[in-house]
């Protein structure tokens, strides 16, 4: 093997340039798609927003999640273009939905980028009437450099009405402090401790213990990997605000 790389060194190396080719050839075409999750209401059961999720469509026409594309794509140029076209998605969504919120995700890593900070406020600037119902939802991470400059994104984007939202609360790392100094509105509380919460008492006791915090902080909170049923009335009855999975809806196409 050139340049003494090992045989799954070199797969490896395969594998992420044909996943280069498709996220270029889906960008060229079109193929880079939004689809919307329905996250309910859990006093009502309707539906208050939606979770804008980026899919790809390879030159096959199979639907891939972020899980065989995304990683890749951070390595390389296009991962900014995949940003702005979920970005642009996402907004012109609020059009066709005109009584529900639109979450979108961002990484920290997004926002330490000029070019999509630009891209978001020039979005915003165009959709005055519909910032009110856009979400960020902001992933943890322990390698930020520059938390004031979050802040200050965080701060500019709350107030033109934007909301923020924290994503897969309660696991890995959490830092309370660093978190609540970006004054989110909302906790998404992290799947993991939900999707088995109706037979694991140690998951109920945590999602508890995040409303009870939540409810300190008047941060709403939203259950990931809603299910069934009975996954439904524990986190309603925990006093959990929102759910979101299965048992609500599906990703789909607007």
């Amino acid at each position: 093997y050139a340049d003494g790389l090992s045989g799954i060194e070199y797969d490896n190396a395969l594998k992420n340039i044909e996943t280069i080719h498709t996220i270029k050839t889906a960008i060229d075409t079109g193929n880079i798609l939004s689809y919307f999750q329905p996250i309910v209401d859990n006093r009502t059961r309707k539906i208050a927003k939606y979770e804008s999720l980026v899919r790809l469509v390879n030159e096959g026409g199979q639907l891939l999640t972020p899980y065989f594309f995304l990683e890749v794509a951070k390595k390389g140029r296009y991962y900014s273009k995949i940003t702005k076209i979920v970005l642009d998605n996402s907004f012109a969504a609020l059009l066709k939905i005109p009584d529900a919120a639109i979450s979108i995700n961002l990484s920290l890593h997004d926002i330490e980028r000029e070019e999509i900070i630009r891209h978001i406020f020039q979005l915003l600037d165009r959709y005055p009437e519909q910032t009110s119902r856009i979400v960020f939802e902001l992933l943890e991470s322990e390698d930020i450099r520059d938390i004031a400059h979050i802040q200050r994104f965080i701060q500019n984007v709350k107030h033109k009405g934007v909301k923020i939202a924290i994503d897969d609360f309660g696991t890995g790392y959490s830092n309370f402090e660093r978190m609540l100094s970006y004054e989110p509105d909302i906790l998404k509380i992290d799947g993991s401790l939900i999707r088995n919460i109706d037979t694991n008492e140690v998951n109920r006791n945590i999602v508890e213990t995040i409303v009870l915090f939540a409810q300190k902080q008047r941060l709403e909170t939203v259950a990931e990997f809603v299910e069934n049923e009975a996954i439904y009335r524990i986190v309603t009855d925990l006093g959990v605000d929102y759910s979101q999975g299965y048992h609500f809806g599906r990703p789909e196409l607007f």
